[in-house]
């Protein structure tokens, strides 16, 4: 026991129960609740999460508004920071070489100036999280893997929570034929080598759709798919799933391509969502699904503050591409394996609302991940620089309270036996 303990443990001795409730917060205080103590010992105040326009009503005769102040939360929650350094460690800039095919409402100007034919900026939002340019001032980053090719297939005009008389919505039949498109292309390898398929809309599944995803997957690319928001009042192909969730809820079967064994089906991470998104046995990934930082369909920047499975799927698309710019030899296959072997699940049975656990760019990185005869994740992993843990100001404070309460719980077991002898006594 150390010699400042010896003091304190006397006044325990006189007065245990007193100094018990004093004492119980700071044996039990994670060292995770520590604040980050900054130049000359200041702690520095936490950024707020990003404010601006919200994406969702932004158009594009909205009058342009100030920038948006801040942090991308989205990255912030998925370590996209982190990543990014250590991929710069490494020489590598994060999404190079890989190519993300976008399947959606268009994404065409996401980097500048958005198409003003545009009737949605769904794809817009889409593209930007995956691959946005950096708010320059103040500077927030944007896309996760900016320097990835975002190549735009649009195949309907507007979601279907935003249809109207004439305008396209989302339909098996037009997907299977922009698939088979990336197919073909695949084939020819205009797409090159490492290319994500992106689907952030739900259809109904059918036979020629299933043999289009089977071609995309077979020609090497990965696919990733939302796997369903909660429907609205005219989804009548998800009628069943109007409304608040139900005991037993599963979507697996009805919500393509996310239904495909081969896709990579993505949930929701954020709390409080069951009545926005579906449960669904089918999903391997999470994440946020909001928070993110892009910009709209007036050019100006905006956060996206809806909780969706579409943008979950295009943050996960994102950091697919930021490891495997960083990893240009390995196939589709492998990446999948590497993201759902470092999601922060327990390693055991999928969540139907998170699956495996929530993308770790960092992790997907840095860590050896064992190798199988399915995955073939043979390879070792240099473990990348990573900034140092932060300084627990509180250790030696933490570590003289436990000897405290062991102390003063060892001198009131003592005074509790002793009772009897010392009543008999007098």
């Amino acid at each position: 026991m150390t010699r400042r303990a010896r003091p304190a443990l006397a006044a325990l001795l006189t007065t245990p129960m007193l100094l018990a409730p004093m004492l119980a917060p700071a044996l039990v205080a994670p060292v995770g609740a520590v604040p980050a103590v900054g130049p000359g010992g200041a702690v520095p105040a936490a950024r707020a999460a990003a404010e601006g326009p919200d994406c969702d009503t932004v158009g594009a005769d909205t009058e342009l508004g100030d920038p948006v102040t801040g942090e991308n939360a989205a990255s912030v929650e998925l370590q996209v920071p982190q990543a990014t350094e250590v991929a710069r460690r490494r020489g590598v800039r994060p999404g190079a070489g890989v190519s993300v095919v976008v399947l959606d409402s268009g994404a065409a100007g996401y980097a500048a100036r958005p198409s003003a034919s545009l009737a949605s900026s769904h794809g817009v939002i889409v593209a930007g999280i995956v691959a946005g340019p950096d708010q320059p001032k103040p500077r927030i980053k944007a896309g996760i893997a900016p320097r990835a090719r975002i190549v735009d297939l649009p195949f309907y005009a507007a979601p279907r929570h935003e249809a109207s008389d004439g305008v396209p919505v989302p339909t098996a039949g037009a997907l299977e034929q922009r698939l088979r498109e990336v197919g073909d292309r695949l084939a020819s390898g205009a797409l090159g080598p490492r290319t994500i398929v992106l689907v952030p809309a739900e259809v109904p599944g059918s036979d020629r759709l299933r043999a289009a995803l089977d071609r995309v997957v077979a020609r090497g690319a990965l696919v990733i798919a939302a796997a369903g928001d909660r429907p609205g009042e005219d989804e009548s192909f998800l009628a069943q799933f109007v409304g608040k969730a139900k005991p037993g809820e599963d979507a697996a079967a009805e919500v393509w391509p996310a239904a495909h064994e081969d896709v990579v089906a993505v949930g929701v991470s954020t709390p409080g969502s069951l009545d926005t998104v579906l449960r669904s046995s089918a999903i391997d990934l999470a994440a946020p699904g909001t928070g993110s930082v892009v910009k709209g369909l007036n050019g100006a920047w905006c956060v996206v503050t809806s909780v969706s499975t579409h943008w979950a799927a295009a943050q996960v698309a994102g950091v697919a591409a930021l490891v495997w710019s960083a990893h240009p030899k390995e196939s589709a296959a492998w990446l999948r394996a590497r993201l759902e072997a470092t999601a922060s699940g327990n390693g055991a049975a999928t969540s139907p609302l998170t699956g495996f656990g929530v993308v770790q760019p960092v992790e997907a990185l840095r860590r050896e991940v064992e190798a199988t005869d399915a995955t073939g994740l043979d390879e070792e992993v240099a473990p990348g620089r990573v900034p140092r843990k932060r300084a627990d100001v509180l250790a030696a404070v933490r570590e003289d309270a436990v000897w405290w309460g062991l102390g003063g719980g060892a001198a009131l077991v003592v005074l509790l036996v002793l009772r009897p002898v010392l009543a008999r006594r007098r």
